[in-house]
């Protein structure tokens, strides 16, 4: 069977819409030419209804039947009148003369919606004089006036509708056709040629001096499609000159770099990554499939296992990173699941030699700067001491006072220093066990209660039961220990204080620390974490502190491999969120 030409369907499917779209535009005429007479007949029956009452109103209520009897003289003989209590009972009926009891009418269409929407019509057959009627019903203080007109042949010519837009449709249906003709003629002169462009592309036979379209408006589509394509091609050969720079940047670049389809086969690996494969694995092989049977990738495995099974890869879980230490050398190893599950493998050498050095030097600088403020101030009261052998005994205790404050604050550097050290260098070697969240915040509170209570301060612990981790027992004691001290140093008098987990899932656990207290400046917030940072010079000092407190409890909260972060509350106080991981 012959396929219709593009043309040909074009001009039978715009035939076809422009008939259906004048159909339904003559049913929509049809209608509200309708509605139109329908409306124009209710404003007529309402005028009437409207006149009755007035009578009505104005006459004595035993006088109504005369003046009803009065009215016929002046309304159309044809009229019918009814009177209808709200109850449905007929008080007057103009036609029941020789008619039996009529009854209760509350139920008939119209006094049905006029009785609930203030008026209603209906065209039926009356049940009283068998002949139809076009009613009209209105609900006025007491009582419910209906008023109808025999639906006659006068009627029904003017509820008729005319049928010139019926004609005149008729007539431009023609002249549609032929502006359809010709236009459907350009638009199939210009698919034509698409369609012998879209041939030629698909048999790689490009002849751009030959190809031509019309100049209409798909015409000039076609043109842009066509530049389009060119523009194509060039970008596809220029992906190419780019894929071999990447290739060579992949080739000399500084770290190691493998990329594996969904199914974990080498699609790319650059010498460098070979080259670290080897160092880890301590073994000699020439293939980087090597890493899915060996126990130090194990991570990277059960990472790419566990997320087999996913639907979609989000922003948190498409990226995973593991440190991979064989004897001095560790390299960070990075894992990211491309949209098609493909992915690539990194590895960079982060042997932690000149890191440690850099690390302990800038440590030692801010251990010295610490030290030399407490040791200058016992040196200077142990001099006056022994120089000043005059001094009362109150003032020699007070210097002596002045000294073991600055030997404590020694001993609280020396142990939060070295607790930073050992998470940082030590972390594998810290013990973990089952440990319940709720006893240790308990615990914690018991120790500063004394503290606590200087300051008047209230706490206030929501954790729920089962509120269990697997992790270091001092790492969480120090959490809430530092949280709590700095509270006291700074939030000051009157504060309350508020520990809960607001959140708990399978593998984490949400916790919210608030006190209503002073608030930090925004501009110090970035940096609240850092070591020995300070908001003001000497305000650790002056309050007692180390300027570590804080570095400590991000430092076991990440150990616990959870996040940690800290803001102003809109009215007052401020608010840590942190998260602990609760797995093995």
């Amino acid at each position: 069977m012959k396929t219709l030409s593009y043309r040909a369907r074009l001009l039978l499917n715009f035939s076809i819409i422009f008939v259906l779209f004048a159909f339904i535009l003559l049913g929509f005429q049809y209608y509200r030419e309708v509605e139109n007479r329908k409306a124009l007949l209710e404003v007529r029956l309402e005028s009437f209804a409207d006149i009755i009452e007035k009578q009505i109103r104005q006459s004595p209520d035993s006088a109504t039947t005369e003046i009803l009897q009065s009215l016929r003289s002046v309304l159309p003989q044809e009229l019918r009148i009814t009177i209808i209590s709200k109850e449905g009972m007929v008080s007057y009926e103009s036609d029941k003369d020789g008619l039996p009891n009529i009854s209760n009418h509350r139920e008939r269409p119209e006094v049905k919606s006029a009785l609930t929407k203030g008026f209603g019509i209906d065209i039926r057959e009356s049940e009283t004089l068998q002949k139809p009627y076009f009613y009209y019903a209105k609900v006025y203080h007491n009582h419910v006036i209906r008023v109808a007109l025999p639906y006659n042949a006068e009627i029904k010519n003017f509820m008729h509708v005319s049928n010139i837009f019926l004609w005149f449709t008729l007539l431009i249906f023609p002249i549609v056709i032929v502006a359809l003709i010709y236009i459907s003629g350009r638009f199939g002169r210009a698919i034509a040629g698409l369609q012998h462009f879209v041939d030629s592309a698909e048999r790689g036979l490009m002849d751009y001096g030959n190809i031509s379209f019309p100049h209409n408006e798909l015409g000039d589509i076609a043109s842009k499609v066509l530049r389009m394509y060119q523009d194509l091609e060039q970008k596809t050969l220029q992906v190419g000159l780019e894929r071999e720079r990447l290739m060579k940047h992949f080739h000399y670049f500084e770290e190691g770099i493998a990329i594996f389809s969904a199914q974990r086969q080498k699609v790319y690996s650059n010498p460098r990554f070979l080259q670290y494969v080897n160092v880890i694995l301590d073994i000699t092989t020439s293939s980087v499939d090597a890493i899915w049977s060996e126990e130090s990738f194990r991570p990277i495995q059960e990472f790419l296992d566990q997320h087999q099974g996913r639907g979609t890869w989000s922003a948190d879980t498409s990226v995973y990173r593991e440190t991979l230490s064989v004897g001095s050398s560790h390299f960070a190893a990075q894992v990211v699941v491309y949209s098609d599950r493909s992915f690539e493998i990194t590895l960079s050498d982060i042997t932690k030699t000149e890191k440690n050095r850099l690390l302990k030097q800038q440590m030692s600088h801010n251990i010295s700067h610490e030290l030399r403020t407490p040791v200058s101030s016992i040196r200077g009261f142990l001099e006056t001491l022994i120089s000043c052998e005059n001094l009362s005994a109150e003032r020699r205790r007070d210097f002596l006072q002045r000294a073991l404050l600055q030997v404590e604050r020694l001993s609280d550097l020396i142990r939060d220093v070295a607790l930073i050290s050992k998470i940082e260098e030590a972390a594998a070697t810290l013990p973990r066990e089952e440990i319940d969240i709720k006893q240790v915040v308990e615990e914690t509170i018991e120790e500063l209660q004394g503290e606590l209570a200087k300051q008047s301060m209230t706490t206030h612990v929501d954790i729920p039961a089962e509120s269990t981790i697997y992790g270091n027992y001092s790492l969480l004691h120090s959490i809430f220990r530092n949280l709590l001290e700095n509270s006291i140093r700074y939030a000051g008098q009157g504060t309350k204080v508020e520990i809960s987990c607001y959140k708990k899932n399978s593998d984490t656990l949400f916790f919210r620390y608030y006190n209503n207290g002073v608030q930090i400046p925004e501009e110090h917030l970035p940096r609240l974490f850092e070591r020995f940072y300070r908001i003001t010079e000497g305000r650790t000092r002056d309050c007692g502190g180390t300027g570590l407190g804080l570095s400590i409890v991000k430092n076991a909260v990440n150990f616990h491999s959870g996040d940690i972060i800290v803001k102003n509350l809109l009215d007052q106080g401020v608010e840590f969120l942190f998260t602990l991981k609760r797995g093995k």
